[in-house]
């Protein structure tokens, strides 16, 4: 019985052996160098970096000024997000089995295209009228940012935005509104009339509001195109 009862301990004390070694396998560390455009490209410092190695653990480093971070976790499938503003972000596994290093690179986002001035005159019963202060102007640009400028003393607006099509609205009182699209795609001036209210609320097609380039022999004041 002596016998019996000391070989059932040893068997529990191999078998705990064993849970404990799968359990706590040994960790490794990952250093990951990360680049700018490609693998030949410029150490970038401050980069965040952050997943989960094979066992779930998660983790959350920064490239330091050399443009490394060192991760140790669990062997086995690691996942990866590379994330710096300015950059477009990655995500990746990658098979961490033992104490190695690698390298990656993050492309630049690309930058927000260059912004137009779109500058209109506004103009009372047609092209040759008298050009209207304190006009309205709303609308959004191409990306669908919104604007709201109002003409100034010389019945004159700019606007800045991302180029492509954009739509307007404009409004003064005692005036019928006008809606309309345009393509802007460069700095450009062009003219729109607005039509007095009165019973009649026809609307002007939208090709006779903005000839390009205007007909108008107006001299542009130089603060125009100021920002």
């Amino acid at each position: 019985m002596k016998k019996s009862y000391s070989l059932m301990i040893l068997m529990l004390l191999i078998s705990g052996s064993m849970v404990l070694t799968a359990s706590s396998q040994e960790q490794v560390t990952q250093t990951v160098y990360v680049h700018e455009g490609d693998l030949n490209g410029t150490l970038l410092s401050g980069v965040q970096v952050a997943g989960q190695d094979a066992a779930g653990n998660g983790f959350e480093r920064t490239t330091d000024s050399n443009g490394a971070v060192a991760i140790s976790g669990q062997p086995g499938t690691w996942q990866f997000t590379f994330a710096k503003e300015g950059y477009n972000p990655l995500s990746l596994s990658y098979n961490v089995t033992e104490n190695d290093y690698g390298d990656v690179y993050l492309q630049k986002a690309a930058s927000s295209q260059e912004q137009v001035a779109q500058t209109v005159y506004v103009h009372e019963g047609d092209f040759n009228g008298t050009l209207l202060a304190g006009v309205q102007v709303a609308g959004q640009d191409a990306a669908g940012n919104g604007f709201e400028r109002t003409t100034d003393s010389n019945g004159v607006v700019v606007i800045s935005g991302q180029p492509g099509l954009w739509q307007f609205t404009f409004a003064k009182e005692g005036y019928n509104p006008l809606s309309l699209s345009h393509n802007v795609t460069d700095n450009g001036y062009a003219d729109v009339y607005l039509l007095p209210a009165s019973g009649s609320q026809e609307q002007v097609e939208p090709s006779q509001l903005y000839p390009q380039p205007s007909p108008q022999p107006i001299s542009q004041p130089s603060s125009v195109y100021s920002s």
